[in-house]
């Protein structure tokens, strides 16, 4: 009776075992190429990244042309027409939805941290480079450590929560920290305007979309911190859909079509001018001008 017991717990062992198997081995890239639609997570209330335009009512942004752009070139990888399902995420829902599959990639200006990559995986490499900043009243703060104990300002969600104190910690600060949380970066704004906050911690392309023709009257203090790599993420343990992703971001790069989009929304010409370059670069002095952030062939 023990040995039989023994033999069919081998059994269901070696079941399990190949069920977990087949399962791993299907990638999303095989559904995506089935149904002929990728699903992309994306914004409606980041300018410049994601927003309804309030002139024409559409949806429009440096990540929306970017995910457009994504969607033909996985097309052209897997030899077929494929088509962009747009879902709305925010920040809250854009790490769950890639987790329990509900979508394929999030395009929503999210940073690549330690605490997301636990949940998802990330696409190489991070399409946009930026970083944070203290941003308040013009003359108001000389410095970082001005802001030290003062009411700043974060969206719900944004790792501007742990950044802005962690830099501050850095630089002495020992006093309580203050810090109020927001739907978005519009009330993160306002509540700037209206005095309830004394500064508003956000990465720089963000602030530049919403602070618009306003920000003559605010300034950043200090200088930029902790790295804001926007990366494109995908559910976690799927090398070969998160490969399939890295690969078309790197065409679009090595091609001269993600320069275009990037000089569209953020060139001296475009829509919202960054005053850093935030392309994903190598240094140029190992790489000079051919320092794209590509994988060789």
């Amino acid at each position: 009776m023990r040995k039989r017991s023994l033999i069919v717990l081998v059994v269901l062992s070696l079941v399990a075992s190949f069920a977990s198997s087949a399962l791993a081995a299907k990638s999303i890239y095989d559904e995506v190429k089935k149904r002929g639609v990728v699903r992309i997570g994306h914004g409606i209330d980041v300018p410049p990244l994601c927003m309804i335009d309030p002139k024409d009512k559409e949806l429009k942004g440096f990540d929306i042309d970017m995910a457009e752009a994504m969607t033909k070139q996985i097309g052209k990888i897997m030899g077929k027409d494929i088509k962009m399902e747009g879902v709305v995420v925010n920040n809250k829902t854009r790490i769950a939805f890639l987790a329990n599959r509900r979508i394929d990639i999030t395009i929503r200006s999210m940073s690549h941290t330690r605490s997301r990559d636990e949940q998802i995986d990330y696409a190489e490499p991070p399409y946009l480079w930026s970083g944070k900043i203290f941003y308040a009243k013009k003359g108001k703060f000389k410095k970082p450590m001005d802001i030290c104990g003062k009411r700043m300002a974060v969206v719900q969600g944004s790792n501007a929560y742990l950044a802005g104190q962690d830099y501050l910690k850095e630089l002495g600060c020992k006093k309580k920290f203050k810090i109020l949380s927001f739907q978005n970066n519009a009330e993160c704004f306002l509540a700037l305007k209206q005095g309830k906050v004394d500064s508003f911690i956000q990465d720089t392309p963000i602030i530049a979309g919403v602070a618009g023709s306003e920000g003559v009257d605010y300034e950043k203090v200090g200088p930029i911190f902790s790295p804001g790599l926007y990366g494109m993420g995908v559910p976690p343990n799927d090398s070969k859909w998160r490969d399939t992703i890295s690969f078309a971001l790197q065409d679009l790069i090595a091609n001269g079509t993600y320069e275009k989009i990037y000089q569209k929304w953020f060139g001296p010409n475009g829509i919202a001018p960054l005053p850093i370059n935030a392309r994903p670069r190598l240094p140029e002095d190992l790489f000079g001008d051919r320092n794209q952030f590509v994988w060789p062939r």
